[in-house]
């Protein structure tokens, strides 16, 4: 009996290994062709991987419900006011389902950079984004930082880090 089950078991568990190796290649890294998207934030404004070219895209993926998340997001906001004159444009995702909340949450925390909800997180999955909150910092459609977990957007080696990418 218990040979019958292994025999059984065993070809399943080889195809969910090769199946998730599968999905771990397809996660883009640092210096990939980050994945194609276009969108029309909350604010009305059109993104797409094209608009990094000669600046850079900080795309953000985040949640209402996320502690980390909400702790970053006033620094993100700063950093987005800071380097908006500079060709930086930054894009929080949210993974929200519940339009509601998420419009209250962003009208109670006063988030004053472009939004855009996302509630089948298709765009972070195409970016294999499991976690969040999740930063992809996008120059010529490359992927040249992944942040995971949330930071000090205002911090001195994210800015040196700008700086030195924007430098002609």
């Amino acid at each position: 009996m218990r040979l019958i089950r292994y025999r059984t078991i065993l070809p399943a568990l080889v195809l969910v290994c090769r199946f998730a190796s599968a999905q771990t290649d397809a996660v883009p890294k640092e210096r990939d062709r980050a994945p194609d998207f276009s969108i029309t934030t909350d604010q009305g404004k059109r993104i797409s991987l094209s608009i990094s070219h000669g600046g850079l895209l900080v795309l953000n993926f985040w949640e209402t419900s996320c502690v980390p998340c909400v702790a970053e997001l006033p620094s993100l906001s700063a950093f987005a006011r800071r380097f908006r004159s500079k060709h930086v444009v930054v894009v929080a995702v949210s993974g929200d389902e519940d339009l509601e909340k998420y419009s209250r949450f962003l009208r109670d925390h006063r988030i004053v950079l472009d939004t855009y909800r996302d509630p089948t997180r298709g765009i972070s999955k195409s970016f294999g984004t499991l976690m969040f909150p999740e930063t992809y910092v996008i120059q010529d459609g490359r992927i040249i930082r992944k942040v995971v977990g949330g930071i000090d957007w205002m911090s001195d080696d994210i800015s040196s880090f700008v700086h030195k990418r924007l430098a002609p």
